[in-house]
């Protein structure tokens, strides 16, 4: 079913011709910015005539059609609901196409859509301007049918490509309002984040055992693998680096429960190694182990690479922390590890047990790490509590206390890194060796 809408502005009352259905596009009486079954293509022309011979001719190939005959309510459309293609009139009476197209790539909340200049013939030296201005085609006047499809499907091939590169980073419900505002990506602003780091375990030995073939088509199994399960949960990839996946949650939109979130990918990861590791192990010779470590906070979001090569992603003290994080998992013999800033985010059930206190270089105050209650092939919620109690008797100087009720938990979990860790600690110090409840990592 299609029919008239009115825009209603202060100095533009003009009249919108869709030729679509009214639920294909329209939430609530508004625009929104979602997926689209179809091509949603934005006629602009100041003549009835043709832009209802346009219209007819994209309605019988099944395109959603939105016509507008004036330039300032078009580019008003435009900023309300994303378009994926613009077939534009060189001639209005309040601007020319030149400046229309530029007010077009300039705004950051009309997304990017594909500018098709349909011009008469005689006007083809202006359309040459307009397309040097940004316009990305041109049709003469009137548009044949069949190469007028041909332009649209080139363009909307070129807007594929475009996604496909973009979706390998970003999640799709992300990624759909990335493509109403664009300064989502370009301009850096503070965003409350938490961040993801994971890591291959025995990379360098098992590159040496099976050489740089072998690997590099284990590590890409690998890889593929955590990427789909980051961006499935809605996470940003923002960086790979050898052996280890750097993730983000909350931007570049914000999110309340972003620490749950990356909590939850982490498990799942965790869970897809189990099965990454079956598959690989004949090839690489030994069980294939992450460590993850995740950290909440304040950073900077933006492009953090170059004018030559954009990178985005966080920078600042929560991105190192995670990474430290990360490390500590190796020491502390522990496939998961948070912050105490994530933990206090997330329910008891996923915050799981305090692990300790641990001292990072150039961090002030100490760090308090958290293991998930899932962590590991058990589950670790019946030994929280006995942990945390041998731990705040150690941090009390309560050896005697702490080594009774570790010893019980070793006997019911024998595989326990951290309270292995914790044991050796305790007796340590009851052997007179300097005492301190915070723990200093090596390697600072």
């Amino acid at each position: 079913m299609s029919r008239t809408k009115v825009i209603p502005t202060a100095n533009h009352p003009h009249k919108v011709t869709k030729t679509t259905e009214v639920d294909d596009y329209r939430v609530s009486g508004s625009y929104t910015c979602r997926d689209r079954p179809r091509p949603l293509v934005l006629v602009v022309d100041a003549h009835r005539d043709s832009r209802a011979d346009l219209e007819c001719k994209l309605k019988r190939y099944s395109y959603r059609v939105v016509g507008v005959e004036s330039a300032s309510t078009a580019i008003e459309l435009m900023e309300q609901q994303r378009f994926d293609v613009c077939l534009l009139d060189m001639n209005f009476a309040e601007m020319d196409a030149v400046e229309m197209i530029h007010r077009i790539r300039s705004s950051p909340t009309t997304g990017k859509p594909s500018i098709i200049v349909v011009a008469d013939a005689d006007a083809k030296f202006a359309a040459a301007d307009a397309i040097e201005n940004g316009a990305d085609d041109y049709l003469e006047k009137p548009a044949d049918e069949r190469l007028l499809h041909a332009r649209i499907r080139s363009s909307l091939r070129q807007i594929d490509a475009r996604l496909a590169e973009l979706s390998k980073f970003l999640p799709r419900n992300i990624l759909n309002q990335v493509l109403c505002n664009k300064n989502l990506l370009e301009k850096p602003c503070p965003a409350d984040v938490s961040v993801m780091v994971c890591d291959v375990r025995g990379f360098s030995r098992t590159s040496e055992r099976v050489g740089p073939v072998q690997t590099i088509t284990w590590i890409s199994d690998v890889m593929n693998e955590l990427s789909r399960i980051v961006l499935d949960h809605g996470g940003t990839i923002v960086d790979y680096v050898g052996d280890e996946i750097m993730a983000m949650w909350g931007a570049p939109i914000a999110s309340p429960q972003h620490a749950g979130d990356a909590c939850l990918c982490a498990i799942a990861i965790q869970q897809a190694v189990i099965d990454l590791s079956e598959k690989w192990r004949s090839t690489v010779g030994a069980e294939t182990r992450l460590g993850i470590g995740i950290n909440s906070g304040l950073a900077v979001v933006g492009n953090t690479g170059s004018t030559h090569r954009i990178k985005y992603g966080p920078l600042g003290d929560t991105v190192n922390l995670a990474s430290r994080v990360q490390g500590a998992t190796k020491y502390l013999r522990s496939s998961i590890l948070m912050t105490q800033s994530t933990a206090s985010r997330v329910d008891a059930k996923l915050r799981g047990r305090r692990v300790c206190s641990v001292r990072v270089h150039n961090i002030r105050e100490p760090v308090q790490l958290y293991e998930l209650g899932t962590c590991g092939k058990h589950d670790l919620s019946a030994g929280c509590s006995a942990y945390e109690q041998a731990l705040s008797a150690f941090e009390s100087e309560k050896h005697a206390e702490a080594q009774d009720v570790l010893a019980q938990l070793l006997l019911d979990q024998p595989h326990d890194g951290p309270a292995k860790l914790l044991m050796l600690r305790v007796i340590q110090s009851q052997l007179g060796g300097a005492f301190d409840p915070v723990w200093t990592l090596p390697g600072g």
